[in-house]
């Protein structure tokens, strides 16, 4: 079961960047300004991440569950919140949808977490299409504006 955990927020925070510092996410561009959101992401996925990892029971387990999914909420806002550069929308569009579908899957696993049942936790919050699209999303981002 903390395998299954482990891979699912492994993939979430492989999505979402490097985290890498970028001399050109001053906030002073477009695309400066959207690839400083994308690690303001990335780095909030980490930390809400490691509550989930950590996690030593039920209780533990939802309450991470429920703070990712707030995350993932407003992690969706955030990249949709400023301007974003043309050629860039589209990429910036499917992030913020598959943050959107990813905030769904963990509101579906807090009620299996909330059981003990952990494998029907794990599996909905398992969303390969949603990573994969923020996987895509997140290197074109990075390769356009760090």
């Amino acid at each position: 079961m903390r395998l299954a955990l482990a891979s699912v927020l492994l993939l979430i925070l492989v999505a979402c960047g490097s985290g890498r510092p970028s001399s050109t996410a001053s906030g002073k561009t477009p695309c400066g300004e959207l690839y400083a959101r994308l690690q303001q992401v990335t780095a909030a996925l980490n930390a809400s991440s490691e509550l989930i990892a950590n996690s030593l029971g039920t209780q533990q387990l939802s309450e991470g569950i429920a703070v990712e999914e707030d995350q993932l909420r407003q992690s969706a806002r955030l990249m949709a919140s400023a301007p974003v550069p043309a050629e860039l929308a589209a990429t910036n569009d499917r992030i913020v949808t598959a943050l959107r579908a990813m905030t769904a899957d963990f509101a579906r696993a807090k009620a299996p977490a909330a059981r003990g049942d952990f494998q029907a936790a794990a599996e909905a919050m398992t969303d390969r299409a949603a990573v994969a699209r923020i996987v895509d999303a997140s290197s074109a981002i990075e390769a356009a504006c760090a």
